[in-house]
């Protein structure tokens, strides 16, 4: 020990302040990795121990709670034997107190079957008795019966036989008294129709005188009024023969006025029918100017309406080109700005594209040459230098194809200048991407170290006492040259990989799932095999 720690002393005094506190600083950092890693190894220790525990608990309720239930399984099968015995005991008294009442009921049924039969015979005598008294009963009846009825019958025949005499005698009577009836009437009925005809010759003499009488009389009173007719038609006559030629003028005049007053009439109905028309024509001119009226005062509104939402438009026409242009002055206005904005950047660009191009290279100047299109050839050739100095001014297409190979080369520069960006950032990230390698793989080859130069004598009885998926070897202590490293980290190289059969770290053989699984497979606990 003294040795060793003589040999630390040497190597302290050897180092520079710098170096000692480096490695004051690593040793430190190497002391605070080993108690994180033993308090590590302490949990994962812990935590599969009561894994085991909890399994091993789980496992010995399960066995627990078998056995207890083939217990009850066993107390409650002899209940059941014995409720089983004593439900067959309880059967068969069944059985036979049933079997008795079965033999009691068929001996009651057979007495019940003889008295029956008894009854029954009993019955059917008394039954046969009673019927031949009533047949007896109804034959002495029927005797009685048939001998009412001879004697009926014969008092019939007898009282038919007095009947028809009687009626015999009756009917000849009344055939007497018919004819009697008959005579009396016929007789009566001349003597009537007789008396009738001689009323009858009697009233026709008597009328015949009369109406001669009335034919004489009423002869005389018109023979006495034909003469007073005509004596009075004679005054008549001589009393208007001054009247009649008057009545004949009259009714001349009488006739000319009806025709007067027909053809009058008939003017007047033509009159008539004619005002009838030109009032129907004064109404259909009134309706069609009242037509044409409504119709021209609404095209007079719809006019009016029209100019009046013309008027409308025109006013929102001319407020909207003002606005427009008030628009278009201020987007003018901001065109200008922006388009200064723009000259001036493409100023700036040019000042830095000047300035890129003092620092470019023979060879980016080289490849920066534009390359001239056939047209623009074309155009340069043609074109003559009078006229150059005269359309310079005039031709705007000459001037962009003249401004083209200056373009041309801007955008190259800016192409390029793309591609160096986009590499630079490849580089970068690919540098970035090596960098946290070497540091993975220094951290990596730091913990390998610092596991190698330790001592972990003091923890060797918690790792023999711990389970054997936990178990860590020990590891052979690696010499290497921190030269060796340095040059290895530079060259950007990984380290050489390990044989199969090589030795792993406790650091790797505690992280790797390969080498956890084997173990815990090789000390994983055995479960108890239940019985069915």
């Amino acid at each position: 020990m003294g040795k060793k720690g003589k040999g630390k002393g040497n190597k302290l005094a050897k180092m520079s302040e710098e170096e000692r506190a480096r490695y004051l600083q690593m040793r430190a950092d190497m002391e605070e990795e080993t108690r994180r890693r033993k308090m590590q190894l302490i949990a994962m220790y812990m935590k599969n121990k009561l894994k085991r525990e909890d399994a091993f608990c789980r496992l010995n309720m399960a066995k627990i709670n078998q056995e207890w239930r083939s217990i009850l399984r066993q107390v409650k099968i002899q209940d059941l034997r014995r409720e089983i015995l004593d439900v067959a005991q309880f059967f068969e008294q069944a059985l036979k107190r049933k079997d008795q009442v079965i033999q009691r009921l068929i001996g009651d049924i057979n007495s019940t079957e003889d008295m029956y039969a008894n009854l029954q015979q009993s019955h059917m005598e008394n039954i046969d008795h009673i019927i031949g008294i009533h047949r007896s009963r109804i034959e002495f009846f029927w005797r009685i019966y048939e001998d009412d009825k001879q004697a009926v019958l014969r008092e019939y025949k007898q009282d038919a036989a007095i009947y028809k005499e009687l009626q015999a005698e009756k009917q000849q009577q009344l055939e007497c008294v018919f004819y009697q009836l008959e005579e009396t009437a016929d007789r009566t009925i001349k003597d009537n129709h007789e008396d009738y005809l001689d009323r009858v010759e009697d009233l026709k003499s008597g009328m015949q005188l009369k109406l001669e009488k009335i034919t004489s009389r009423g002869e005389g009173k018109l023979e006495a009024l034909w003469q007073e007719y005509q004596s009075v038609l004679a005054d008549y006559g001589k009393h208007i023969e001054g009247f009649y030629s008057e009545y004949v003028d009259l009714k001349q005049r009488d006739e000319e006025s009806a025709q007067q007053i027909s053809q009058q009439s008939y003017e007047i109905e033509h009159l008539i029918d004619q005002l009838c028309n030109l009032r129907l024509l004064a109404e259909e001119q009134q309706i069609k100017q009242q037509a044409q009226l409504h119709q021209r005062q609404n095209i007079k509104q719809e006019l009016t309406d029209r100019l009046r939402e013309l008027r409308s438009y025109v006013e929102k026409e001319v407020e909207e080109q003002h606005r427009l242009f008030k628009e278009m002055t201020v987007e003018s206005y901001e065109a200008i700005q922006t388009l200064k904005a723009h000259l001036s950047k493409v100023e700036t660009l040019s000042q830095l594209s000047r300035i890129c191009s003092k620092m470019e290279t023979q060879r980016e100047k080289l490849f920066q040459l534009p390359q001239l299109s056939k047209e623009i050839i074309e155009i340069r050739e043609l074109q003559t230098p009078g006229e150059e100095d005269s359309h310079l001014s005039n031709d705007p297409l000459k001037e962009e194809v003249a401004a083209l190979p200056q373009m041309e080369t801007f955008w190259r520069r800016v192409n390029n200048v793309s591609v160096d960006v986009a590499c630079l950032k490849q580089q970068k990230r690919n540098l970035e991407a090596e960098n946290a390698k070497l540091k993975a793989e220094l951290q990596d080859y730091l913990i390998d170290l610092n596991i190698a130069n330790g001592s972990n004598s003091h923890i060797h009885d918690y790792l023999s006492r711990r389970p054997k998926s936990m178990s860590v070897d020990r590891v052979t202590q690696l010499r290497l040259q921190p030269k060796q490293v340095k040059s290895a980290v530079a060259g950007g190289r990984r380290p050489a990989p390990r044989p199969i059969g090589a030795h792993v770290p406790s650091c790797e053989a505690g992280i790797s799932n390969l080498i956890r699984s084997r173990n815990l497979v090789r000390g994983k606990p055995q479960l108890a095999k239940l019985r069915a």
